[in-house]
């Protein structure tokens, strides 16, 4: 029996919020031991509807598409501003009623609360937009460094890639895992992406965005190989350590220590990643000084060795 998808568009919607989950969706095919999914596209009027960034997909109305076995709302730049209208509401109340899977990718979490799908949920969605969906959204429970949630029947995943660890975590709960590794390994993703969120956020993006830090940062990355001190840091900001811990705190939201972990933890990744160099090589260019340490460092933060990311790539 197929199972029906419907993916809910609005316009200036992320496109990719749409078209991840339904590349993973589409690739469960050609084993007659297993239902596949059909997926389409919905909006309240039907007809085109144009992304941010100036695709236009066709989709149904809601009145001729029937009903789903699962439901996913897409995020995208208006889905944290605008109001949705009556019938889109009507729409995601009547089948989150209906007790089928309901969810979203990146930001089409606050249609979601907005149309009242989320009370008591634990939820998850974009970094940059988890503070708000909080704030505005009290009785929501709001976890901003999954990489997706699942809460009973509401299955929401972080920003835009996310989508494609929802699908397959979906794949997964309707067919198994050796499927859904199947068809990480055919769509070259992770099955089970390491770490969370925070990986992706604070530090770039509170740091340099202010400018107070940013050359030290730039600095850091550039001399990643040496130690780095909360001394020798200050120094090099002309600051005494007491006042440059509590402000680079305040700034970037990170310590001095943590934010040199991160960037040493993100250039050593990356280069596991690129698999050009030996671990034993990066560990110590990226000053872990062994790769028991960077071994360590990523356990602690991705839950993956690098052993094991390079088998991947």
């Amino acid at each position: 029996m197929v199972h029906r998808v419907g993916i809910l568009l609005f316009p200036n919607y992320q496109l990719l919020d749409a078209a991840g989950p339904m590349a993973v969706f589409e690739s469960v095919v050609g084993d007659p031991t297993r239902s596949g999914y059909l997926v389409e596209l919905l909006s309240a009027e039907g007809g085109g509807v144009t992304s941010s960034g100036g695709a236009t997909l066709q989709t149904r109305s809601f009145s001729d598409a029937g009903a789903f076995d699962t439901v996913l709302v897409c995020g995208g730049v208006g889905a944290v501003t605008e109001e949705i209208d009556e019938q889109t509401v009507r729409f995601l109340v009547r089948h989150f009623e209906s007790g089928q899977r309901t969810g979203s990718v990146c930001t089409g979490a606050f249609l979601l609360a907005q149309a009242g799908c989320l009370r008591g949920k634990r939820v998850t969605t974009h970094w940059r937009y988890a503070g708000a969906l909080a704030q505005r959204y009290p009785d929501v429970t709001v976890d901003a460094d999954r990489i997706w949630v699942c809460d009973q029947s509401i299955w929401t995943s972080a920003g835009v890639s996310a989508g494609m660890d929802l699908a397959m975590a979906i794949v997964a709960e309707d067919h198994g895992a050796s499927v859904a590794r199947q068809i990480a390994q055919e769509l070259v993703i992770y099955y089970r992406r390491p770490g969370g969120q925070s990986q992706f956020s604070a530090l770039l993006e509170k740091g340099e965005a202010s400018g107070r830090f940013s050359d030290l940062l730039a600095w850091i990355r550039e001399n990643i190989d040496a130690r780095h001190s909360v001394e020798s840091l200050a120094a090099r900001a002309a600051m005494s350590p007491r006042h440059f811990s509590r402000t680079f705190l305040k700034e970037t939201g990170v310590t001095p220590a943590r934010a040199v972990e991160q960037i040493r933890l993100q250039i050593a990744r990356e280069w596991v990643e690129r698999g050009t160099h030996s671990l034993s090589h990066i560990a110590s260019a990226t000053g872990y000084g062994s790769t028991d340490r960077m071994r360590q460092s990523f356990l602690r933060s991705l839950g993956i060795t690098p052993q094991s990311i390079r088998r991947v790539f």
